[in-house]
């Protein structure tokens, strides 16, 4: 009897690796400040929250992928639907806004974390050297915030459609126990951004791009360093009247100086210490707005925004785009 054959389009299907499920849609309420027109700041954690949501846990330190987000407001903001007496003096043309922030994606934020995270790995590891099993399962290296201006922000939670807010297990964020400036133990959480907060001995955060910045080499500030003789005989064999004189200055005093900073890397104290937005909006005439995706370092976001109307809430839908790790898509920083 032949032996049945499967067709190549049969094959593929059989062999094809399913997708992880996973729950990828998080919905968070926003409520504005009580006066209207003030910024107010909010933070997500989405690693946190998809492990919650789909009881498997996922570790903070990935690239995180927002595929999209989907902003409505309780009330319609925008021209012809604002209410003068409630809104007092502002603008009936005014509109709500919201941005949304994370950690910039670059070479320093990512080797900082990497540095962070190396040392709380040597840090455990010689404290359970003589007794390694007394690792925990769900032992994870997670930075509390952003920044020096929010080391420990508190954190949105997801609702359903109904208002109910999703339940946790323990979600506890890293600390390096150091004896460094103190005869006892300091325990220090970690951000990425600006300053650290508190000194040595009493230090309640650390700052890991600038702990990263405070301790590796940088480039000369002048390169080459030159100390040139515009008269040299050389130098001016082929010099016709000042001409000559002149193209050495320039080479001499301009391009010797990089584009940067040398001694302050972006995202350290008075270098643009904040987050960097990835999407800014307005909410249209329905009280609507949708901003397409971005990624956001371990999962991060922050979320500015105002409203003309005061204690207006934003129903704000976070979709993750799928992918590879446990169904959504997060590469390991």
């Amino acid at each position: 009897m032949a032996k049945k054959t499967l067709t190549k389009a049969k094959r593929s299907r059989s062999t094809a690796k399913k997708t992880t499920p996973a729950v990828r849609y998080l919905r968070y309420e926003v409520t504005n400040s009580a006066s209207p027109g003030t910024e107010t700041s909010h933070f997500i954690d989405l690693a946190r929250d998809i492990s919650a949501i789909n009881r498997r846990f996922y570790r903070q330190g990935r690239d995180y992928h927002v595929k999209r987000v989907t902003v409505v407001s309780r009330n319609t903001i925008a021209y012809g639907n604002i209410d003068i007496a409630v809104t007092g003096t502002r603008d009936q043309q005014d509109a709500g806004r919201i941005s949304f922030s994370t950690l910039p994606d670059s070479w320093m934020v990512r080797s900082a974390w990497k540095r962070g995270f190396e040392a709380w790995n040597m840090m455990n590891a010689k404290a359970t050297a003589m007794s390694p099993s007394i690792k925990p399962k769900y032992h994870d290296f997670k930075i509390r915030g952003f920044g020096a201006y929010a080391p420990t922000p508190t954190y949105l939670v997801p609702k359903d459609n109904g208002g109910g807010a999703l339940a946790y297990g323990e979600w506890s964020y890293s600390i390096l126990v150091s004896p460094d400036g103190t005869t006892s133990s300091d325990q220090m959480k970690m951000h990425m951004l600006g300053d650290h907060v508190g000194g040595p001995g009493v230090r309640d955060s650390i700052g890991l791009l600038k702990s990263y910045a405070e301790t590796r080499a940088t480039v000369d500030e002048n390169d080459p360093n030159l100390v040139i003789n515009e008269d040299d005989p050389i130098l001016n064999l082929f010099d016709d009247g000042t001409t000559h004189d002149e193209i050495v200055s320039n080479l001499e005093s301009t391009g010797e100086d990089p584009p940067y900073d040398v001694t302050t890397y972006t995202g350290e104290t008075n270098n643009m210490s904040r987050p960097l937005v990835v999407q800014d909006t307005t909410l249209g005439a329905d009280g609507k707005a949708t901003v397409g995706g971005f990624n956001a370092i371990c999962g991060l976001v922050e979320i500015e925004c105002n409203s003309p109307i005061a204690n207006d809430v934003y129903s704000v839908l976070v979709e993750l785009a799928p992918g590879k790790y446990r169904g959504v898509k997060a590469e390991v920083i």
